[in-house]
């Protein structure tokens, strides 16, 4: 299956019946949709893939499965084991396992300035391949633990996080709150305070002043395999 069947059936599973109409829910022009859906463009950067599994409701990995090798190898490399998940993964690809991966409600596992107590280091649950994109060093995993983030994070799925890149409004990211909280939200900047929103609307949005937020790590790939 190529990239632009993937589009087409994912637009038609999710009611979206023309090129038009999915191009103004992303803000582009239709010629560009329909370049997309017949294989004109090579797979689209990262920020492109989440707005549009968002305005398809679906994950970047059901655009992406199949299609692209990086991905694929990220998206293999994950392994249940009874008891739990495995602490090592094998080279994947001649690609070094070197993305630590924590489960969501723990700090991060990369340098943050913190104002008070320093947290407990986090229980790093394994390691995955790096994808061929991404070269932000710190980058690090996150096993989403709730369904906030429903349809394009769900439970027991892996979230991959890019600390090092300048977040805008509308992104995904692993918000880290001086009150202890850590989650998976979309950001929206506002005077003084940032809005954190979930997809699901069973969960509550917040709005958090700037003082009371030490990290917003942007959230660059999004895996469906189960751990």
């Amino acid at each position: 299956m190529s990239f632009g069947s993937n589009i087409k059936r994912l637009r038609s599973a999710a009611g979206v019946r023309t090129q038009r109409e999915l191009a103004d829910r992303l803000g582009v022009p239709q010629p560009q949709v329909s370049d997309w859906e017949n294989d004109r463009h090579t797979i689209l950067e990262t920020g492109t893939l989440l707005r549009l599994a968002k305005a398809l409701r679906c994950s970047v990995d059901q655009l992406l499965t199949g299609v692209d090798p990086d991905y694929d190898r990220v998206r293999e490399a994950t392994m249940a084991i009874p008891g739990g998940v495995s602490t090592r993964i094998d080279l994947v690809g001649g690609t070094a396992a070197d993305i630590p991966v924590v489960a969501e409600g723990d700090v991060a596992p990369v340098p943050i300035t913190w104002r008070g107590a320093e947290p407990k280091p986090p229980a790093i649950l394994l390691r995955l391949p790096r994808p061929g994109d991404l070269d932000d060093p710190d980058a690090y995993g996150v096993v989403v633990r709730t369904d906030a983030m429903i349809p394009a994070h769900r439970p027991r799925t892996i979230a991959i996080v890019a600390p090092g890149r300048r977040f805008e409004d509308g992104d995904e990211v692993y918000a880290q709150l001086a009150s202890g909280e850590r989650a998976i939200r979309l950001v929206t900047k506002t005077s003084g305070a940032y809005l954190l929103q979930p997809y699901n609307h069973a969960f509550p949005a917040r709005l958090v002043k700037r003082r009371d937020v030490h990290a917003l790590h942007v959230i660059v790939y999004s895996r469906r395999r189960e751990l």
